[in-house]
């Protein structure tokens, strides 16, 4: 077998869909906040007080040379000049003049928090920036540094031979007041803000997500389970009144979506004659009786011979579901109270057997994981195509992960907004721990928008009714149901039954031993 090779940048776009998934699916929460981030990013324009920052410019010029190498070398000097200069304009020897001819009410050490200096690079310029609340003093500030910083070469520099000085600080671009403040900058802050109200927006989504999030996509169960999706189901009301789909309705869109779910567990299992799905869940809640009655039903209505077993032993609903007798059933069969014909009863037309739970027993698991069930299980995979066993849910009970086991995995039901995102990946913790492999999944009372905008314009639209033709001669209503079946004959999917098929009776109660 020849092992796939994952692209490097697969990962990051699995994640990068998952947070647009994500926030699609909070858009509001991410919206909301976003904008408040911005609105914040306005106020604190609003709320901050104007700054204004005038510049300055001053040349350091050196005595010239004779020749182009004393040229150079003081071009050289020059610029080394400009940096030691531009260090010098912070210092207390510049800004005490400054503060003194200007009558400042502030300190060297405050002054210099609102000058920045720079020496553009192979350059013999000193820039002097200065900030403050007030445009006219910001002007006068920097002009004033200028003259300061003019003044302290005669200071620091000693005369020449003929009491010149060998470089020269010249302003070259005096401050004016600035017009507009150079902060706060409004177009800055409110794109900030938005950017750090998304930025939080997505975190605060995600923490949701991780702590209590309910699964609500396919890709959401894709990312924690890791197996393939193998059908949808979306959520009808009506289902709760009629949970069988294909008897309330067999050409409404539910009835379509169990077909569409039995054409995909074809390739389940495909080496085997005799099939066996064990369905079950996270919790309880999610509809996997349900599942596995409508799933079981739609396979038998391909023409194979189908068992279905409720294996939940401690809250058994399929006899409600189905509308059958529930005194006896797979505890009757573990007691050794009965045979399997006696217990196995019919439903519908289509030949689906259905073996109920029973009395409900005190010790479900330990019944489950006996040498005796799993006889019983196995003479009835033997017997039959297609085994569709109900199982408990895996948070609350072990007994789905000891038949999940039994029969190399499970099919897991997924309640949209009813689990939890750490309950499903508990689930799958549990479902790794005994070594039984998820088949696939499937997602349960999904959203109508998960199967696209012809759910609703094409599958649920009702069958034409057709005009009655004029005949001849009356017709029995056996022959308008021989011909009815003629016509309408269900296509034979890969789950065949057995040649030597039992035939099916039409009594819905069972049979007890003799």
């Amino acid at each position: 077998m020849h092992e796939r090779r994952v692209p490097a940048n697969e990962g990051n776009e699995v994640e990068h869909r998952g947070i647009l998934n994500m926030v699609r699916l909070h858009w509001l929460t991410v919206a909301f906040i976003t904008a408040l981030g911005g609105g914040l990013g306005f106020g604190y324009t609003l709320l901050a007080t104007a700054e204004y920052s005038a510049s300055t410019e001053l040349f350091v010029a050196v005595s010239t040379g004779e020749n182009t190498g004393e040229l150079a070398q003081g071009s050289n000097y020059s610029q080394q000049q400009a940096r030691n200069y531009s260090a010098v304009a912070t210092r207390e020897i510049v800004l005490q003049p400054v503060i003194d001819s200007l009558g400042l009410d502030t300190t060297v050490r405050e002054l210099r928090t609102h000058i920045s200096t720079a020496v553009p690079l192979n350059t013999s310029l000193i820039s002097i920036t200065v900030t403050d609340s007030s445009s006219d003093r910001a002007a006068a500030i920097a002009n004033g540094l200028a003259t300061s910083l003019s003044n302290s070469v005669q200071t620091l520099v000693p005369k020449l031979p003929d009491g010149s000085y060998p470089l020269q600080l010249k302003t070259v671009q005096n401050a004016v007041p600035p017009l507009f403040p150079s902060s706060p900058n409004t177009s800055l802050s409110v794109t900030l803000g938005l950017l750090g109200g998304l930025v939080a927006a997505i975190a605060l989504v995600a923490a949701r997500e991780n702590l209590n999030a309910r699964v609500r996509t396919p890709e959401q169960i894709k990312a924690v389970t890791g197996s393939n999706l193998l059908g949808s189901i979306v959520y009808d009301r009506s289902a709760s009144a009629a949970p069988m789909a294909l008897r309330s309705n067999r050409l409404s869109s539910r009835a379509e979506e169990f077909r569409q779910l039995r054409t995909n567990l074809r390739f389940l299992q495909a080496d085997d004659d005799h099939k066996v799905f064990v369905l079950t869940s996270s919790i309880p809640g999610e509809g996997k009786s349900s599942t596995a009655a409508n799933l079981a039903a739609t396979i038998a209505a391909s023409g194979a011979s189908v068992c279905l077993v409720e294996a939940d032993l401690r809250r058994p609903t399929l006899g409600g579901i189905l509308d059958l007798e529930g005194g006896v059933g797979l505890t009757t069969l573990l007691a050794g109270e009965a045979k399997l014909d006696d217990v196995l009863q019919p439903w519908g037309v289509d030949g689906l057997k259905v073996l109920l739970a029973g009395e409900i027993p005190p010790n479900p698991s330990e019944l489950l994981g006996s040498a005796r069930a799993e006889e019983i299980l196995t003479s009835i995979k033997e017997r039959f195509a297609v085994t569709v066993i109900d199982c408990p849910p895996l948070i609350p009970v072990t007994d789905a992960t000891i038949l999940a086991r039994l029969f190399g995995g499970a099919i897991l039901v997924v309640g949209a907004k009813k689990v939890e995102v750490r309950e499903l990946r508990k689930a799958v913790e549990r479902m790794s721990v005994v070594d039984a492999p998820i088949l696939g999944t499937v997602l349960n009372l999904a959203p109508t928008s998960v199967m696209g905008r012809y759910h609703m314009t094409y599958a649920s639209q009702p069958a034409p009714k057709l005009a009655p033709k004029p005949t001849s001669r009356p017709t029995t209503v056996a022959g308008r149901r021989a011909k009815s079946s003629a016509q309408f004959s269900p296509q034979t999917l890969p789950f065949d039954a057995p040649a030597d098929g039992a035939a099916r009776p039409a009594s819905g109660k069972p049979r007890l031993g003799a």
